[in-house]
């Protein structure tokens, strides 16, 4: 498994706006987003899987939703950031 090292974290967070669009987004840095949240996602417990978060809406919408209602800042802002990438 591919992991983000601790020193790219804050280089993705500060390179990927809020108001993140497909078009502005390289197709690497947008790998790199979801990982960065597949990364904040198992911290917290749970598994995600890429391959369906980019191939069914629900199960993407459902761990959104789970990584948006997190105590965890950094994650609920990553779910947002994701959530802008997959519905733009």
């Amino acid at each position: 498994m591919v992991t983000i090292s601790q020193k790219f974290i804050p280089n993705l967070r500060a390179s990927v706006p809020a108001n993140v669009q497909t078009h502005t987004l390289g197709f690497a840095s947008a790998l790199a987003l979801l990982s960065h949240f597949k990364e904040l996602m198992a911290a917290e417990g749970h598994i995600v899987d890429s391959r369906l978060m980019l191939t069914n809406g629900s199960y993407a919408s459902n761990q959104l939703a789970l990584g948006h209602t997190s105590t965890n800042q950094v994650l609920r802002l990553c779910a947002v950031r994701v959530f802008a990438l997959l519905h733009a």
